[in-house]
């Protein structure tokens, strides 16, 4: 080898598989011309993440956050709220207890948590692995993590003071935000941003359906704390043995009703602003989120009128958690000046 030339300069290639993950493989040609192929495999590859792929990251935690709602309320539904009795362990005595009956509804949605947990941290690995590299997505997803941990130490705090109302309220709007968070981490994931930087503000082309759905927002937060209260005062506290408001439960629910009413107004209010921005996309957002309204409005008189059966109960769970991912995604996709349009999935 003469000793003036300069051995070639490594150069990246990039290749993506079906799965939209991409793999950047350097090839460089070492001394004597010898490959660096020679090296161990999987030395020289770095895997990076698609915005495609990403996506997917972020789908399957607000899909299980969406879950774990639901596996929460059916601890409480059923009952089950203090078949262990004792946090982290299921009692004084035992680590993990039977796994059938309260004991084992309580400890399965324990296990979904680590689930959860899964995908958060695979949220934020993924979003530090995302190319391009966007800084406000990975905060988003970090908050996921805290938001985790802070419910996984509220649920402890509940069991430990034996499903207090009040506690339990909180459990339930952490779970909210998580939901929340979830959903705009997706909605954002999806922006196309070539400088890498956040999605714009959701203000500016349409103005009054933007504040037509903050309204629906502030509604739906009313919504969510007098529901709950409605609940720790009824027969659904978790337990047979739990604390209960001790509130005239006629008058609680027709303080939910009230909120619920303002949720209405403001769904109306949205849905006529929709109409008149002619914008495809956000009329049938608006129109998502009417139905869903309609439908909570439906489930919720008759469940009351029917003794709040669990079923219905868990339904209108469904239902107020569906409405918290519709309400962001509007508010986040209302199209402004500078507005740039999700990606494909």
């Amino acid at each position: 080898m003469n000793s003036g030339q300069i051995p070639p300069t490594p150069s990246p290639t990039t290749e993506q598989g079906s799965d939209g993950v991409v793999s950047q493989k350097i090839a460089s040609v070492g001394v004597e011309g010898r490959s660096d192929d020679a090296c161990p495999p999987g030395a020289l590859e770095r895997w990076t993440v698609s915005p495609r792929a990403y996506r997917r990251f972020t789908f399957a935690a607000l899909l299980l956050l969406g879950i774990i709602v639901l596996t929460g309320a059916a601890v409480r539904l059923t009952g089950s709220g203090l078949g262990c009795e004792d946090w982290p362990r299921c009692s004084d005595t035992e680590v993990i207890g039977e796994l059938s009956g309260a004991q084992g509804s309580e400890q399965a949605n324990r296990l979904f948590t680590g689930a959860v947990s899964v995908a958060v941290i695979a949220a934020v690995l993924g979003a530090l692995r995302r190319r391009p590299y966007r800084r406000n997505l990975t905060l988003w997803a970090w908050s996921l993590v805290a938001g985790v941990v802070a419910q996984i130490v509220w649920g402890g705090v509940t069991v430990l003071t034996d499903l207090n109302p009040a506690v339990v309220i909180g459990h339930f709007l952490i779970s909210m935000v998580l939901v929340w968070s979830a959903t705009v981490l997706h909605v954002r994931a999806g922006s196309l941003d070539d400088a890498g930087g956040p999605m714009p503000k959701p203000v500016g082309a349409f103005p009054r359906v933007t504040a037509a759905t903050w309204a629906a927002g502030g509604a739906l937060l009313a919504v969510l704390v007098t529901g709950p209260i409605a609940t720790g005062t009824g027969p659904h506290a978790g337990d047979a043995n739990a604390p209960r408001f001790g509130f005239n439960i006629s008058s609680v629910v027709r303080v939910h009703s009230a909120t619920a009413w303002l949720l209405v107004g403001a769904v109306v209010w949205l849905a006529f602003e929709a109409a008149r921005s002619k914008d495809g996309p956000t009329i049938f957002r608006t129109q998502v989120i009417v139905l869903l309204t309609l439908a909570q409005g439906a489930v919720g008189y008759t469940q009351y009128a029917l003794g709040v059966p669990p079923v219905l109960v868990a339904a209108h769970i469904v239902g107020v958690t569906l409405l918290v991912v519709a309400i962001t995604r509007t508010a986040l996709l209302t199209p402004g000046p500078a507005f740039h349009a999700p990606e494909a999935t």
